[in-house]
């Protein structure tokens, strides 16, 4: 009778909080109120941080693509800016892998970039505060094509993230978003020394049946690990200008005959919620755009404390009821158990939300 009660009166949930970023950190409360009919959930989150790492190919006949990375990087930027988040953003290179014990044991190898001889910024770390922003990120992206030939870019992150000289990049706090730009798949593989493609008798680069490459499971894993995040709540996403198809790979072979399509980059972008864009693209205005924006979403997002039922969420921002709407509104994410926000309805820094909803039953 009692159970029968309770679920005959359970009705509206509530969470409110006061929202600077991404996550779901803070403590859940619950109460079911004798005959008052309320579910309440809150929790407070108190800040929006994004941590932005852009892992730049910097072999041969990657000038012109890098060029137009920063020939439009103000696609990218300008919305962080409008909103006032608090971001960070580095720079490492598809080679910096060459830094581990395997290879060189050099730590310098995959410190933060700060631009290629002999243009060096002496900023390693671009935050808001950055005096001539862009033309400092346009330094120390341009890293040129004098790089190693043998693209790792995986294990180049990995190797760029461990190393201590980087400490402390990725906050505990924030949303992070790993950024590639390469013409050429990863082949990422410990066991196999450097530039060994160009060796004779040496093991083959770009070989998919190579028995020790890693799997780009083994990079989410470990990228689940470093951010302390898990399948169902990611507080980080991949994305990467690539090759994404025969007719961009055939275009480009003019300058680089070794293109190959970047299959592991897409299963790595389509597995962490990123975005893809092509290499081909004459201007990457619309893909950095839609990369911009959709870490804007994934940093927003909103955790439930409990399932809801869908239909009857109703979304306030600074007072303001946002409608359900996947372009300038919100939606809700059934894997993740969070409401997303598009376009104009994602909330700027400190903004006001309440999410009120109906859970779907008494325990889940």
């Amino acid at each position: 009778m009692v159970k029968k009660q309770i679920q005959k009166h359970l009705s509206l949930g509530l969470a409110i909080i006061s929202l600077a970023g991404c996550g779901h950190s803070g403590d859940y409360s619950y109460s079911l109120l004798s005959d008052g009919q309320s579910f309440s959930q809150s929790t407070a989150v108190t800040n929006t941080k994004v941590d932005i790492l852009w892992v730049v190919d910097n072999s041969s006949s990657m000038t012109p693509l890098q060029q137009n990375l920063v020939n439009n990087f103000n696609s990218f930027i300008s919305n962080f800016q409008a909103k006032g988040y608090d971001f960070r953003i580095a720079v490492t290179t598809a080679d910096a892998y060459r830094a581990g014990a395997f290879f060189n044991n050099d730590p310098s190898l995959s410190r933060w970039r700060d631009g290629v001889d002999p243009n060096h910024t002496g900023v390693f770390v671009i935050d808001p505060t950055t005096p001539n922003l862009t033309q400092t990120f346009v330094t120390n992206a341009s890293q040129g094509q004098g790089g190693s030939g043998d693209e790792r870019v995986f294990s180049s992150f990995k190797e760029a993230l461990n190393n201590p000289q980087n400490a402390n990049f990725v906050r505990a706090d924030s949303f992070f978003s790993v950024i590639i730009l390469s013409d050429e798949d990863d082949f990422s593989d410990s066991t196999r020394p450097e530039g060994s493609w160009l060796q004779s008798g040496g093991i083959p680069d770009h070989d998919y049946n190579d028995p020790n490459l890693e799997s780009v499971d083994s990079y989410i894993s470990f990228l689940d690990s470093f951010t302390q995040s898990t399948a169902s709540s990611r507080r980080y996403s991949v994305s990467a200008i690539t090759v994404l198809d025969s007719a961009c790979q055939q275009s480009h072979a003019q300058q680089a005959p070794s293109t190959i399509i970047g299959q592991r980059y897409m299963d790595m972008v389509n597995k962490t919620s990123g975005v893809l864009g092509s290499i081909y693209d004459s201007s990457y205005a619309t893909a950095l755009n839609n990369i911009q924006q959709k870490i804007i979403e994934l940093s927003t997002q909103f955790y439930l404390g409990r399932i809801p039922v869908v239909s009857s969420i109703v979304v306030v921002v600074n007072g303001q009821t946002v409608s359900q709407d996947s372009s300038n509104g919100w939606t809700y994410n059934s894997t993740n158990n969070s409401i997303v926000f598009h376009g104009s309805a994602v909330p700027p820094q400190n903004a006001s939300i309440s999410v009120n909803f109906d859970p779907a039953s008494v325990k889940n």
